[in-house]
């Protein structure tokens, strides 16, 4: 025979004891938080969730300089905590004044996860050259 459904509120519903179907899955994987700074010598912390580990979604640098130009000096690093290998993001100097720079950083197909299980994943910016601004953005969420 025929059953019928209800739709209501975003879900699907059937007969009576049956299972109601979401009509909008939401992704799992999908970034729940964004971390940000652009000070010098400053940690961003991601602390996940207790018993679960922190993801790694994407990862967004700018080299900027203010008015002025960036006075030029040798290239620092982006270092990293609790994240297998410890990357490193290289950062340059000698931007044009009012001008921002893009540090390429490797798309990731699936989550970065970290390496330690209830363990906070640090990025630690360098200290900046004159006149240099980098601005970071780590998107991220929380999971077994």
């Amino acid at each position: 025979g025929i059953q019928s459904f209800l739709y209501a509120d975003g879900v699907l519903t059937g007969p009576a004891g049956s299972a109601t179907v979401p009509s909008t899955p939401t992704r799992q994987d999908a970034a729940t938080t964004a971390t940000h700074s652009h000070t010098t010598g400053a940690t961003l912390t991601l602390t996940p969730t207790a018993g679960q580990y922190a993801y790694i979604t994407a990862i967004d640098i700018q080299n900027c300089a203010t008015g002025t130009a960036v006075t030029a000096a040798a290239p620092t690093y982006i270092t990293t905590t609790n994240i297998t290998g410890a990357p490193q993001y290289q950062i340059g100097s000698g931007v044009t004044a009012g001008l921002c720079q893009p540090v390429p950083v490797a798309p990731f197909s699936t989550p970065l996860r970290a390496a330690a299980v209830t363990t906070a994943v640090t990025f630690v910016l360098p200290t900046f050259a004159t006149n240099q601004v980098v601005s970071v953005n780590i998107y991220w969420y929380s999971a077994p």
